[in-house]
């Protein structure tokens, strides 16, 4: 798993059981961010707006988690990272039940520009702030956790509110995800010790990480990998119903089964890292694009729906983890780990707010089934991109190593003559 290229431990009595209070955060906000994705037929019915529309429920909060990511970061690098994951925890609850009674759309969109705070805020310090509990030796243990917490919140929330909206209300699922977010604030109040900055980032501490021409290369990877995830995921359980022609119940059990899929390749994909990361980035880079071909292509054929959804979750659960490892060890700790985090989560909001919201204006337009469709077209450029830099990069790095090779030989020939 991916983890900072510094380790500067704050004093924990519990280092796990804390970490564990912070992945529970990381748990609520990825629930809150995505639970209006299994609700939205009834959230658009119920707000009186189309399933394009209600789209925009994901995209705000994206857009706004893509510029506090690096803004909470600057503004809160003197402050305790404890008090900090606190509050924006507290903030997500505070979010939702706004969200719970809103009595129309704007004020829904109100509500959700409110979470993207947080969402910028948890991500940027969630992972870093972990690491620093726990010795060096298992930092990676504590980056799993963290994770993991968020491939959990990724298989529950989009089910669950699903099942929840279908049966009960989509204001029911907003409260749901609410009392997450309660009781995780609860736990980090308990759990968490004083976790001070170890950072101290300015605006220039982004600087040698956005003037770098690979690092830009690999973040746009990253972009177009979130892209393509939330473009199709936005619209996945109308895509499910209308496009595939399933019941709810079924939508619902496939989407759960893609979730566990998804933490499958979360902790496996850790396991493979080790190995290769350049080879783990790109067969899952394959895979993504081979399951959002399967799923834009087989449409109204379950069976070939089932098979894409089954390779998109392996290859989902395991992408970011591995694409933000790859963005670590390609930086050998040049540069700042914070800056790193929120550069990263920047980005991926930016993806989420963009695949969303050009998925919703396809789907007005073009129908539900575009929205696989475009997340295929933007899996198979970033992919493509991919593969290209990193031969370009095993290229150079051979011809460095033949030149350290050749140049010792030349010394002694010449010391023999």
């Amino acid at each position: 798993m991916s983890s900072p290229p510094s380790h500067a431990q704050a004093k924990s009595r519990h280092p796990l059981i804390s970490v564990i209070a912070i992945a529970l955060g990381s748990f609520s906000v990825v629930v809150a961010e995505f639970v209006p994705v299994g609700a939205l037929p009834q959230i658009s019915a119920g707000l009186g707006v189309s399933e394009g529309t209600a789209g925009l429920l994901v995209t705000l909060p994206a857009i706004t988690g893509a510029i506090a990511a690096p803004a909470a970061t600057v503004l809160m690098r003197r402050l305790d990272r404890r008090l900090a994951i606190i509050g924006l925890t507290a903030l997500i609850a505070v979010s939702l039940g706004l969200s719970a009674v809103a009595p129309d759309f704007t004020t829904m969109l109100l509500s959700r520009l409110l979470l993207g705070i947080s969402i910028g805020g948890v991500w940027a310090t969630s992972v870093s702030a972990a690491a620093r509990l726990v010795p060096a030796r298992i930092v990676h243990t504590a980056s799993s956790i963290v994770f993991g917490a968020i491939a959990v919140g990724s298989v529950v929330s989009v089910p669950s509110s699903s099942l929840i909206a279908t049966h009960f209300s989509w204001q029911a699922t907003f409260l749901g995800a609410a009392a997450v977010a309660v009781i995780a604030a609860l736990v980090q109040i308990v759990a968490i010790p004083k976790i001070p900055a170890a950072d101290r980032v300015t605006m220039a501490t982004f600087r040698p990480l956005l003037r770098s021409l690979p690092a830009n290369i690999i973040l746009l990877v990253v972009f177009l990998s979130v892209f393509s995830q939330f473009s199709a995921y936005t619209f996945i359980v109308p895509y499910l119903k209308d496009v595939t022609s399933l019941s709810a119940g079924v939508a619902s059990g496939l989407l759960l089964g893609y979730g566990v899929l998804t933490i499958v390749g979360n902790f496996g994909g850790g396991a493979l890292l080790g190995r290769s990361v350049r080879g783990t980035v790109a067969v899952t880079l394959v895979l993504s694009v081979v399951g959002f071909l399967a799923l834009s292509v087989g449409g109204t054929v379950t069976a070939v729906v089932c098979m894409g959804l089954a390779l998109w979750g392996l290859s989902w659960g395991n992408l970011p983890v591995a694409e933000q490892h790859w963005l670590y060890t390609f930086g050998h700790g040049k540069f700042s780990a914070e800056a790193v985090n929120a550069t990263f989560t920047s980005v991926v909001q930016a993806a989420v707010a963009s695949g969303s919201l050009l998925s919703g204006v396809a789907v007005n337009s073009a129908g539900i089934r575009s929205s696989a469709i475009l997340a295929t077209v933007a899996s198979g450029i970033g992919c493509l991109l991919a593969l290209v830099f990193m031969a370009a990069a095993a290229r150079r790095t051979a011809e460095r190593e033949l030149e350290v090779a050749v140049v010792p030989e030349e010394m002694r020939i010449a010391a023999v003559d």
